[in-house]
């Protein structure tokens, strides 16, 4: 199954869990309103453009097949946009709109903390012209009961996605992190299944981090390169990882990689 047709599953587990209906098969554009939020995606091959009253973000999708490798930033693309729409739809986020003389010209996406709302994006910009009458809106989603699989996550601030795990999509499960793997600076990955790599390795880097450990490493083995690279692709979208190498002579060769993370936020990562 690619990465296009597992986001589009997953989007119609969405939609019946919140109460709404599924898009028609093969659709281009759908919309559906929670609250007062009209959210609209908008589908172009593998191109994703989700827009909720007037703030735009776009996704690009992986497109693989089974035999194909998908690409580690690709898969977040997708799982991130879910987490937008779950969190539009969930009431986890709201769109202000700033008029002026009657037109949008401003649109900020903000997310709540506990009852606070905090600005996340903003998009657009005032008139030249410093007379113009302003006047606001404010679309908000829904602040329906959520099933536990949409829970929010704990995950370390993506400066590039606010919304990043407001919908339960991204970020490491609570048991990711098994109870008898010791949190002392070096993980190996050998004795892990594909599947359970880039949750482990996000909560370890978080437990690692809880614990003021700010060198890390990770062995991933030689092999033909394949779990080197999705640790790889992993560590480079990482906002709290500074820098990263492989292990050189006396540490692993190319068999780990040596992490250096931030104690505190770091810049942005593109």
């Amino acid at each position: 199954m690619s990465t296009v047709q597992r986001f589009e599953t997953e989007l119609r587990a969405l939609l019946a869990a919140t109460g709404h209906p599924s898009p028609p098969p093969g659709a281009a554009t759908w919309r559906v309103t929670s609250g007062n939020l009209e959210i609209a995606v908008h589908r172009d091959g593998a191109r994703i453009e989700v827009d909720l009253a007037g703030w735009r973000h776009a996704f690009t999708l992986a497109d693989a097949n089974d035999n194909q490798q998908i690409d580690d930033q690709d898969d977040d693309d997708a799982i991130l946009a879910l987490d937008l729409i779950g969190a539009a739809l969930f009431g986890g986020l709201r769109i202000v709109v700033d008029r002026y003389n009657g037109v949008a010209r401003r649109f900020t996406l903000q997310t709540r903390s506990d009852t606070a709302w905090h600005d996340a994006s903003t998009q657009g910009a005032r008139p030249w012209n410093p007379l113009a009458r302003r006047s606001g809106e404010v679309h908000t989603g829904r602040a329906a009961d959520r099933p536990p699989r949409y829970h929010p996550r704990p995950v370390t601030p993506l400066p590039w996605a606010p919304w990043a795990g407001l919908a339960g999509f991204y970020g490491a499960p609570a048991a990711a992190l098994p109870a008898e793997l010791p949190v002392n600076g070096e993980l190996d990955l050998h004795n892990f299944a594909p599947r359970e790599i880039k949750p482990l390795v996000l909560a370890y880097i978080d437990a690692c981090l809880a614990r003021g450990i700010t060198e890390l490493r990770i062995v991933h083995g030689k092999g033909i390169g394949n779990l080197r690279r999705t640790v790889h692709a992993l560590l480079e979208r990482h906002p709290r990882v500074k820098g990263y190498r492989l292990g050189g002579q006396g540490g692993g060769s190319w068999g780990a990689t040596l992490v250096d993370l931030s104690p505190g936020p770091a810049d942005p990562k593109t």
